[in-house]
C-alpha cells in the first residue's frame, strides 16, 4: 500500500508537539510482567523481529508538517530498545511509569522507543513503548504491542482507500450545522490555563474496580465514559474552587478523542485515526447527579457522526484543518480527556501482564490530561500535568471523592 496522506490531525499534532517545552508529544503504555525478565539483547531480537511486522514502525516523523511521515530507510531498529535498571525494594506501577515517562530518545531514534524496566523484584519486570504522538494515535501503538503477542501478526499501514466511509455532502451539512457553531463559544476561565508550562511534566495514577463505574452507568442510564467525564468533572470542581463560584459559570470543554477507524480495520496503524467529541464538563453544578445529566448531550458518541467526520477529514483537507485548528485552540478546549479500554489476559515475551500504566500525551498548550484505561476489571485514571499550581498531587484524592458523591447520589433510597 502507499503511504496514506496525513490528515488535518495528524498535522496539527506535527505543528504542536515542535513547540512543547518537554516531551509531552509522546504518548505510550507500561505493561508490568509476572515472570522472569528477557536479556536486553534478547528484547532487541524480537523488537527487530517485530518491525517487520508493524509497518507504522518504518517510518519516522519528517520535519515537514504537510508531510508529517516519511520511511525510515536504514534505520537499526534494535537501536530503539533501551534498558532501565530501577532499584531493589516495594515499587509501584506508578513509581516506574514516572520513572520512563520523560526518558530522553537517542537522536537517532527518536520516533518511538521500547524500555526494559528490571531490578525492583527477581519475579516481576516491566516494557514500557512510547511512540510520537505525529506517528501513531493510542490504538495504533496498542496494535504494534499486539505484535510482540502474536508472533505472526501481521499488521497494514494504514486503511485501505476502498475501506473509506464514502463523503455524501448531505450528511456531512447537517453535522456540520449541528456541531461546528458551539466552536463559536468559548471554553469557561480557569486557573491552570493562567499558569506558565514547565518543562517537565508530573504524572499522578489513582484507580477502582470497573464495575464500581458499571453499576453507576447502569444506575444513570449512561454510559461508563460518561460516568467518568462526570466524576473527573466533579474532581476538577474541587481542584480549583475559585473559579467555580458565583452565577453563570459556563463548562470547561474537554477535547475527548474518538476512534474512526472503519469497521474491521481496527489494526491500522499509522497516524491518527481520531475524530472528536467537544465534552462540557459543568464544573460550576455543585449537584454531582445534575452535572451528569447536563452533559449527556454534548457525550452522545452518536451525535459525533464519526464516518461524516471521518469523511470530512479526507475530502475536505482545508476545511477540517481549520475546524482542527480552531477546536483545540486553548480559547475552545481545556483539556483532553480520553478512555481506553485494554481487555483482559494480555501475555507478552510468554509472561502474563498484571497490569498496564497509560503515559499520557500533554499536547495542545493544554495545562491537563485525563486518561482512563480499563484491564482485568481496574479501571485506572491517568492525570499528566505541566503546572505546579493548583498542585496536580491532588487530583487523584479528588477524583475517588467525587466518584463516592456521585455514588451516594445513586444510592437507592
Amino acid at each position: 500500500m502507499p503511504s496514506p496522506r496525513p490528515s488535518p490531525v495528524d498535522r496539527h499534532l506535527h505543528r504542536t508537539i515542535r513547540t512543547l517545552p518537554h516531551r509531552g508529544g509522546y504518548l505510550g503504555f507500561l505493561a508490568v510482567m509476572e515472570g522472569r525478565p528477557p536479556g536486553i539483547e534478547e528484547l532487541r531480537d524480537a523488537v527487530a523481529d517485530a518491525v517487520a511486522r508493524v509497518p507504522a514502525w518504518n517510518y519516522r516523523v519528517c520535519s515537514d508538517s504537510r508531510r508529517v511521515w516519511e520511511p525510515a530507510r536504514g534505520q537499526d531498529p534494535r537501536g530503539h530498545v533501551h534498558e532501565l535498571p530501577v532499584p531493589e525494594g516495594a515499587v509501584t506501577p506508578e513509581d516506574l511509569a514516572r520513572a520512563v515517562h520523560d526518558m530522553p530518545f537517542p537522536e537517532h531514534a527518536d520516533n518511538w522507543g521500547i524500555w526494559l524496566l528490571t531490578g525492583w523484584a527477581p519475579d516481576r519486570y516491566a516494557l514500557a513503548c512510547r511512540v510520537h504522538h505525529a506517528l501513531q494515535d493510542g490504538r495504533g501503538a496498542m496494535a504494534g504491542i499486539g505484535a510482540f503477542m502474536v508472533p505472526d501478526l501481521e499488521l497494514p499501514l494504514s486503511v485501505p482507500p476502498d475501506a473509506e466511509p464514502p463523503f455524501r455532502p448531505i450528511g456531512i451539512a447537517r453535522w456540520a450545522t449541528r456541531t461546528l457553531p458551539s466552536l463559536l463559544r468559548p471554553t469557561a476561565r480557569w486557573a491552570p490555563a493562567r499558569q506558565e508550562a514547565g518543562v517537565t511534566r508530573t504524572l499522578h495514577v489513582t484507580g477502582c474496580d470497573t464495575e464500581r463505574l458499571r453499576e453507576l452507568a447502569r444506575a444513570a442510564e449512561v454510559t461508563l465514559n460518561q460516568v467518568y467525564l462526570a466524576v473527573t468533572a466533579g474532581a476538577l470542581r474541587a481542584w480549583t474552587p475559585q473559579d467555580w463560584t458565583g452565577r453563570g459559570k459556563g463548562p470547561l470543554h474537554a477535547f475527548v478523542p474518538v476512534e474512526c477507524r472503519p469497521g474491521g480495520h481496527e489494526m491500522a496503524t499509522l497516524g491518527n485515526h481520531l475524530v472528536a467529541l467537544r465534552a462540557e464538563l459543568h464544573c460550576g453544578e455543585p449537584d454531582p447527579r445534575r452535572r451528569l445529566d447536563l452533559m449527556r448531550a454534548s457525550t452522545d458518541k452518536h451525535s459525533a457522526q464519526v464516518p461524516h467526520q471521518r469523511a470530512a477529514l479526507r475530502v475536505l483537507p482545508r476545511v477540517a484543518d481549520l475546524a482542527t485548528r480552531c477546536l483545540l485552540l486553548r480559547s475552545r478546549t481545556a483539556l483532553l480527556t480520553s478512555n481506553v479500554p485494554l481487555g483482559a489476559g494480555l501475555v507478552i515475551n510468554g509472561d502474563p501482564v498484571r497490569q498496564i500504566v497509560c503515559l499520557p500525551p500533554l499536547v495542545f498548550g493544554h495545562p491537563l490530561t485525563v486518561v482512563l484505561t480499563t484491564y482485568e476489571g481496574q479501571a485506572t485514571v491517568h492525570f499528566t500535568s505541566d503546572r505546579r499550581d493548583p498542585d496536580p498531587g491532588r487530583l487523584p484524592q479528588l477524583w475517588q471523592t467525587a466518584l463516592a458523591e456521585l455514588e451516594e447520589a445513586y444510592a437507592p433510597v
